[in-house]
């Protein structure tokens, strides 16, 4: 996993996650203290797993008065779904045919992707 898609303590929380399939903040927390460099404060883990949830990676079930959480998204899968997310929003932002523009620069004005992008880009127009 790209160590530029989540920060150190997001990666080490899904990790876990991944390796467990479900945990409560107490229960990550021990498992990243027991082979961690430095003791994590339960707010710590607490604040990391609520940004994840936030960002849509992971899910929480009530469980009494804390919740358990899991990975929404399978190691193998996160890369491609957090890519697809930055690219809506680049094309929200600045648009699809920019999109293209930039595609075209990288791979060349014929290629298959550039010219996904431009039909994107006139479906787009056709929305508004």
């Amino acid at each position: 996993m790209d160590a530029d898609i989540l920060g150190t303590l997001e990666r080490r929380v899904m990790e876990q996650l991944w390796r467990v399939s479900s945990a409560t903040v107490a229960e990550v927390r021990d498992a990243l203290n027991a082979v961690g460099p430095r003791a994590l404060a339960y707010t710590t883990v607490m604040t990391i797993l609520v940004r994840l949830h936030e960002k849509g990676y992971v899910t929480r079930q009530a469980e009494g008065r804390r919740f358990r959480y899991r990975a929404a998204l399978d190691e193998e899968n996160l890369e491609a779904t957090i890519a697809r997310r930055e690219l809506s929003r680049l094309i929200e932002r600045h648009g699809a045919a920019s999109l293209a523009g930039f595609a075209a620069d990288l791979v060349g004005a014929d290629s298959q992707l550039t010219q996904r992008l431009r039909d994107l880009s006139e479906l787009r127009s056709d929305d508004r």
